[in-house]
């Protein structure tokens, strides 16, 4: 977010207040505190705009696909919490709570994805409007580390759990 129209909201030609000094910061706080309640309402004016009135329109190609990338996320998101519920209900280690170090993980990565799925969405949907470059998502290589993460462990318990009993 380095065109500071983009963070708030406003023309090209504006420049945002929390801007004014590199230094706004420096001396008795007063100045912190002032930057920060400017920073607060810009991010909520820029935060409310709606989407249908920022920018141009689109092609709607364009916006199909940006919604259809995340109803794929959800349902990858679905998928995980669906396999953390299974793995509570179905999963039989000798000891019980050794199923929930594999179910929770899985719930909350898929609970962390389903949230970033939409900020994302919004993200790409604003860049595109406003015809500036899409930024890379960390949702893959999260989703990615996540689900090694949890094979290992699952692994790794599966051999601790054959070997106590």
């Amino acid at each position: 977010m380095s065109d500071s129209s983009f963070e708030t909201g406003a023309s090209p030609s504006e420049k945002p207040a929390a801007a004014e000094s590199p230094h706004a910061d420096l001396g008795d706080g007063s100045a912190g505190r002032g930057r920060e309640l400017r920073r607060r309402r810009l991010w909520g004016a820029w935060h409310e705009r709606r989407l249908e009135q920022t920018g141009s329109d689109l092609d709607p190609r364009f916006t199909f696909a940006n919604e259809r990338t995340f109803l794929a996320w959800n349902r990858t998101a679905l998928a995980l919490i669906a396999a953390g519920l299974a793995a509570a209900q179905f999963l039989k280690f000798n000891l019980h709570g050794l199923r929930l170090i594999i179910a929770v993980p899985l719930i909350v990565l898929g609970a962390v994805l389903a949230l970033a799925s939409y900020s994302h969405w919004e993200d790409s949907e604003r860049a595109m409007r406003l015809r500036q470059p899409l930024r890379y998502s960390w949702m893959p290589r999260v989703l990615s580390g996540g689900i090694v993460a949890i094979a290992l462990l699952g692994g790794i318990l599966a051999i601790i759990d054959r070997l106590a009993h």
